[in-house]
């Protein structure tokens, strides 16, 4: 493994045994968009189960939209890196058609397709590809449009206990995924929606990039105090 593939697995590895978010003969589900992060997660967490001393399986999934998105590159890696992977088809593309903001309905209904699923296939744990930099990001779009200090939980239960949220990537830079890519050959699947650039995400992602100029590791310093609170 290169240096960086080793820090990517140091990471999660950190991560996941900080917050506990594995346990002995759990079955992990890890969500996969087709983005950078949600492949580093699968390839992470793969290598992860070769070393971490608790054992545990991991397959991962990906919820079509509707939006004719073609999802074989990441099939084919998917096969590469022994994970068994399945694609789930929605019309969630024709739910949120001509909405003014479709983000929030649309991360609604994808969510629970993929809690559906892992319920559905017996899975103990779903893993989403969510970073260091969504963190902070989650944690400045609480505060300056909802009024509130909040963030990401490294890992979410369900009431009814048969499921459990965890994000083995929140204390991952994306700095240090983008450069993976290449090295990993991840196949990164454009997002089909085309819709990214009018969300409260990318307004905010824009103030952390502005402020970053001046204030290098705003990110990282944002989402440290979060997860230290």
């Amino acid at each position: 493994m290169s240096t960086k593939t080793d820090i990517l697995l140091s990471n999660i590895r950190k991560c996941v045994e900080k917050y506990g978010m594995i346990e002995p003969n759990d079955r992990v589900l890890i969500a996969v968009s087709g983005g950078k992060d949600s492949l580093a997660a699968a390839y992470g967490l793969k290598l992860l189960s070769r070393f971490l001393p608790v054992p545990f399986t991991v397959s991962a999934v990906t919820v079509d939209m509707g939006l004719d998105a073609d999802f074989s590159p990441v099939a084919e890696f998917m096969n590469n890196a022994d994970i068994p992977y399945e694609i789930v088809k929605t019309d969630i593309g024709k739910a949120i058609e001509g909405l003014e903001k479709p983000c929030s309905l649309c991360a609604r209904l994808r969510r629970a397709a993929l809690c559906n699923y892992a319920k559905e296939n017996g899975f103990d744990k779903l893993a989403l590809g969510h970073t260091e930099d969504d963190t902070a990001e989650t944690a400045l779009m609480n505060l300056l449009y909802g009024g509130r200090i909040y963030t990401l939980e490294p890992t979410t239960g369900y009431e009814d206990k048969s499921l459990t949220l965890i994000r083995p990537l929140m204390t991952t830079n994306e700095r240090l995924i983008r450069s993976l890519v290449t090295e990993l050959s991840l196949p990164v699947i454009k997002n089909p929606c085309g819709r990214e650039s009018d969300s409260a995400r990318d307004e905010v992602r824009k103030i952390i990039k502005e402020t970053d100029k001046t204030c290098r590791g705003t990110a990282h310093r944002v989402a440290s105090a979060m997860l230290k609170s």
